[in-house]
């Protein structure tokens, strides 16, 4: 919890924190990804010239370098979750994605812990774990989808998904199940907690994106299944938009 919950200066940082950590996250992925890329996705920087292996790495350092300065300058917690964050990011980009789950999971526990991060700035209700869960089960349903459209590149370079071991089909349905229960937790905050009009409206239209990503995501084909998890990023922000007007 931060000293001066009052504080601008405070909640500036938090925000610029969150937002390095996450662009060194995705860069330094990238830097890992590049032999797969050029399968997969050679319009992304590295594969295609636009950026070289060495400047990318370096960018990402000085991202993560920055984030974890402006963190420990909010606060000693701050601090600790920010080096957390860096070190998982890493060995996700490392070596966890290539592993059954364990990368899924992390990706989608980063995610949930972002919004723990940015509840420092206040106190970490039950509304913030209820959010912070949300955002898990978003996050790994998605993740299901992105092993369908990276599955030609992932079983060449050995990354191990469920796409990728058991088929684009199971893997499919596993994002269904966790979408599904995301979609009945909907629900919960609008009886027990009595979230309003605003919450509702938006949780609808997640579970319509969510449910229209699924029917782009249920031909199996990669080129569909990037569809879908680009659509899913509207979702996310309406999410947040969701809990975030509750709160206001």
């Amino acid at each position: 919890m931060l000293g001066n919950g009052n504080n601008v200066s405070d909640m500036i940082k938090l925000f610029f924190t969150a937002f390095l950590i996450g662009g060194g996250g995705n860069i330094i992925n990238d830097y890992y990804d590049r032999a797969v890329d050029a399968i997969n996705k050679p319009w992304r920087p590295i594969p295609s010239g636009l950026i070289r292996p060495r400047e990318a790495l370096i960018t990402s350092l000085i991202f993560f370098a920055s984030g974890i300065v402006l963190a420990f300058l909010c606060s000693i917690v701050c601090g600790v979750i920010a080096i957390s964050a860096v070190t998982l990011v890493y060995l996700y980009s490392y070596s966890l994605k290539r592993r059954f789950l364990i990368g899924n999971i992390t990706i989608a526990f980063l995610t949930a812990l972002a919004i723990i991060y940015g509840s420092t700035f206040s106190h970490i209700s039950s509304h913030v774990i209820l959010a912070s869960l949300y955002a898990f089960l978003f996050n790994l349903g998605r993740e299901f989808l992105k092993g369908i459209e990276d599955v030609e590149g992932d079983k060449m370079f050995g990354v191990i998904t469920i796409a990728s071991i058991y088929g684009p089909r199971t893997a499919f349905y596993s994002s269904a199940v966790v979408f599904t229960v995301l979609v009945a937790l909907s629900i919960i905050p609008i009886f027990t907690f009595c979230y309003g009009i605003a919450y509702t409206a938006l949780a609808l239209l997640v579970d319509s994106i969510i449910v229209i990503s699924l029917i782009y995501a249920r031909s199996l084909r990669p080129s569909d299944a990037l569809k879908a998890t680009r659509v899913l990023k509207s979702a996310a922000f309406a999410g947040i938009l969701a809990f975030l007007l509750h709160s206001l």
